[in-house]
């Protein structure tokens, strides 16, 4: 019996250390990887983002993003993606995209903050101001006046903040009707082909329609980075971006926008700050606690 137990304790030793092998490898930590913020662009909106005559993607939102990112230590990358990813309108109504709010990307990049957009998603602080205006065929042929939207009809862009319920908000009223278009060219088709009196739209500059002078706002507070209301990328971005803006850095690249990219002329970049100013407006995201020092509110109406 004595001699079982000698022979017994060897093969019981080694089932003790290869049970605590193998604990230890159940146990071992796994490396973390840091995670990768991904930002939407549309890759159409020179000099912003654009797809290049060399096929490479680049424009003054892709600067911005990577500079607010290296001076939050964060690892970040961008995506293409059509608009309805971010944004679109079913029956009048502003909707998420799919693409947001099943997690293909962090964040829809230059989006304006409006109360519609605000009812289902939050903002980072602006990046950028905004205005609305109204378009038509050039010298204005049937007439259009935005102080009679009862009897025109009006065309707008998928998903855009500058809709109908934006209209009625700002005491313009509702159009006679109003038709969705998916872009800026079957918006004008629809004006060149007389079916809409005007288009409504964030656009001050095209070449070969004219642009009313009046200026309508239908923004909260500028544009943003447009998130779920449970994301935590306003957490850092906000402070890292007004880091950026104080520093001067954000208006230097903003002066140099046009000569490097292009595009249309710039100017709705953010004023520069001065000594009792912080970042102008706030984004909407509501877990960042604000100060009123850093606040000062768009006079764009």
């Amino acid at each position: 019996m004595a001699e079982v137990n000698r022979r017994s304790s060897p093969l019981r030793k080694m089932n003790v250390l290869g049970l605590l092998c193998v604990c230890g490898l159940v146990i071992l930590p796994t490396p973390v990887q840091a995670k990768t913020w991904v930002f939407a662009v549309g890759g159409n909106r020179r000099p912003w983002n654009f797809i290049g005559d060399d096929g490479v993607l680049k424009g003054a939102d892709l600067d911005l993003i990577q500079a607010v990112c290296d001076v939050a230590n964060q690892k970040c990358a961008t995506t293409v993606v059509p608009t309805e990813a971010c944004v679109q309108t079913v029956r009048g109504r502003f909707y998420p995209g799919e693409g947001l709010m099943a997690g293909w990307f962090d964040a829809c990049t230059s989006y304006v903050s409006s109360i519609d957009r605000v009812n289902a998603l939050q903002f980072t602080d602006p990046i950028r101001t905004t205005t609305s205006t109204f378009t038509v065929l050039q010298g204005n042929p049937k007439n259009f006046d935005p102080l009679n939207l009862q009897n025109a009809v009006i065309v707008h862009l998928n998903g855009a903040f500058t809709n109908e319920q934006c209209t009625i908000r700002i005491g313009l009223g509702r159009p006679k009707a109003v038709l969705v278009a998916a872009g800026i060219a079957e918006a004008k088709e629809l004006l060149l082909n007389r079916t809409a009196d005007a288009l409504f739209s964030p656009r001050t500059t095209f070449n070969d329609l004219e642009v009313l002078p009046g200026r309508y706002r239908c923004d909260v507070s500028g544009v943003g980075m447009m998130v779920k209301k449970d994301s935590e990328l306003p957490v850092w971005w906000n402070p890292a971006f007004q880091k950026y803006y104080m520093s001067g850095r954000y208006n230097d690249a903003c002066d140099q926008i046009n000569q490097k990219y292009g595009g249309f002329p710039v100017h709705n970049c953010l004023p520069r700050p001065t000594s009792q100013q912080g970042i102008v407006g706030t984004g909407s995201a509501p877990i960042r606690k604000r100060q009123n020092r850093f606040v000062v509110q768009f006079t764009q109406i």
